[in-house]
């Protein structure tokens, strides 16, 4: 039984650990592809402004739950959503 519940808290941990490392670089294709390409033609500035607010409520419950990883995920997520918002804002000028 010990062995079992053992197995599941690390499951538990791996999940924890892994979802917002992925949350975090979820946007980083993108970021990039924008930077190389200099067109947000195929960007929503809705779904960026949601993806930000999401990052945002993140960090916030990372925060008052006082988890490390929620907190460094949140920053890092918030720092490249910015960074694509900031393209964003920069080459819709081009279009």
């Amino acid at each position: 039984m010990y062995i079992i519940y053992h197995k599941y808290i690390m499951l538990q941990i791996i999940v924890a650990t892994l979802a917002p490392i992925v949350n975090s670089i979820q946007l980083v294709p993108q970021l990039y592809k924008t930077y190389i390409s200099k067109s947000v033609k195929d960007l929503s500035l809705y779904s960026l402004l949601l993806i930000l607010i999401t990052n945002l409520l993140w960090l916030l419950h990372g925060y008052f739950i006082m988890d490390i990883s929620l907190l460094v995920a949140g920053v890092v997520s918030m720092v490249i959503n910015i960074s694509l918002l900031i393209l964003y804002l920069i080459y819709k000028k081009n279009v």
